[in-house]
């Protein structure tokens, strides 16, 4: 039987240095979906998750011995949307996988974007670029490289790029390999241990200018409510999941689709806290209550700025006093906020960084992460303009310890969420520059 080894490697936790982006050790859900069309079709399958494992690129090679076909990821699905922009844990990674096969392939946002660039630092044999799902199972169906879509790879010393492939259709995606990760190695330092990732749909109908939405193109496609109620089930009943995050970019795309969800949960009476990101003008009192009812513990909410002005300027389509009112009801149902914030927009001031945090203060949700503009390929504001990120990580590290050292802010949180909380922030603070 052919053996496939489904890779993702391990970066620095919490935070890379000189990078907004947090490691957090969460389920590589995308290699998940993978494993399991592959097993589908008969094959022999191993994830390796050396970032939960906290398995160094120099080792790696102890683990991957003997498998006919590699597949690593440079951004796994819960980094789709906001990748790591220094990719040298990957890079290393897949240097120390050369020797081993000539059958190393790369996936992610990295090749997504460069696919010539990424080929030529990882010498693997393909790049697939987008969702990878279906051009794994074709390339371990040992198909010709230029039959498949969504590859690039070099020929002759040539690049080839065969046609991008269609967006995949979420219904025919089987339940991921939940046997092959272990859940008790991964947790959400603010909800617990035990802890999943699941969908219920891929992409977003609104246009962010600074939204990276290049892994999931610009059709929303949804599970049906068979699909998700089975894979909670699965997890929750034979894998002691606890806590979960549903990665839709908006859970409120398909209402009727979680309304079904929270239906189902309340009747299940599973012992299942679960967060998701949402547009605060999609939520309202009915919905929300219902999500409580059903073990909502938290929302993450994109605010990024103050400023009426800002907020048109990067399309979002919601208005201040829309993600004001969505708080208040959050809070009046008992569901947890975290807010993000941006920092870095073009021709922004010291005194609107200021600005920003006093309202972020006064909004005052459980949770906030502040993050530097990042100017990703496929977004548009990568085209619109350089990002003013002059002294944007200092005022981050000083605005964090400013928000989460308030006392009226310590004295309301558990002794777990403070602990977990005041570790991460000096994580961030060390790592900040």
């Amino acid at each position: 039987m052919v053996k496939i080894a489904l890779v993702k490697p391990c970066w620095p936790y919490p935070y890379s240095k000189s990078e907004d982006t947090y490691n957090r050790i969460w389920p590589p859900l995308s290699l998940m979906n993978c494993g399991a069309i592959l097993e589908e079709g008969g094959f022999s399958v191993k994830i390796l998750d050396f970032h939960a494992l906290r398995i160094r690129p120099y080792k790696v090679k102890d683990y991957l011995q003997g498998f006919d076909k590699i597949f690593i990821t440079s951004s796994s699905l819960d980094r789709w949307q906001c990748p790591n922009v220094d990719i040298k844990p990957f890079l290393e990674t897949v240097g120390y996988l050369r020797g081993l096969t000539e059958e190393v392939y790369v996936m992610g946002y990295h090749g997504t974007v460069e696919p010539e660039k990424i080929l030529d630092l990882t010498k693997a044999k393909a790049v697939i670029r987008g969702e990878p799902e279906c051009a794994v199972l074709e390339i371990c169906q040992n198909k010709t490289l230029s039959g498949i879509k969504g590859l690039s790879f070099r020929e002759e010393g040539g690049l080839i790029s065969t046609p991008t492939r269609e967006a995949l259709d979420m219904k025919k995606l089987p339940v991921p390999v939940f046997h092959l990760v272990d859940f008790k190695k991964y947790s959400y330092e603010i909800m617990g241990r035990n802890f999943a990732l699941f969908e219920t749909s891929r992409g977003c109908k609104f246009h962010c200018s600074f939204c990276n939405k290049i892994m999931y193109g610009e059709r929303i496609r949804t599970k049906s409510r068979e699909q998700v109620f089975e894979e909670i089930s699965v997890a929750v009943e034979r894998h002691n999941v606890r806590t979960g995050y549903f990665m839709d970019l908006d859970f409120l795309s398909d209402r009727e689709t979680v309304k079904g969800l929270c239906e189902y949960l309340i009747r299940k009476k599973y012992k299942f806290k679960w967060a998701c990101q949402a547009r605060g003008d999609s939520l309202n009192e009915e919905i929300l209550k219902k999500m409580k009812s059903s073990g909502c513990d938290i929302i993450h909410l994109g605010v990024e700025t103050d400023s009426q002005k800002k907020l048109d300027c990067l399309n979002k389509n919601t208005t201040v006093d829309k993600i004001k009112n969505t708080v208040s009801l959050c809070k009046k149902t008992g569901i947890k906020t975290f807010a993000f914030f941006m920092f870095g927009l073009p021709g922004e001031t010291a005194r609107e960084r200021k600005k920003i945090l006093n309202f972020a203060e006064k909004l005052n949700t459980d949770f906030v992460s502040f993050h530097r503009l990042i100017p990703y390929k496929g977004s548009r504001i990568c085209s619109d303009g350089p990002a003013s990120n002059t002294g944007a990580g200092s005022f981050i590290k000083a605005a964090f310890i400013r928000y989460y050292l308030r006392p009226c802010y310590i004295f309301r949180l558990k002794p777990s969420i403070i602990y977990n909380g005041i570790r991460l922030l000096f994580g961030r603070i060390k790592t900040a520059t």
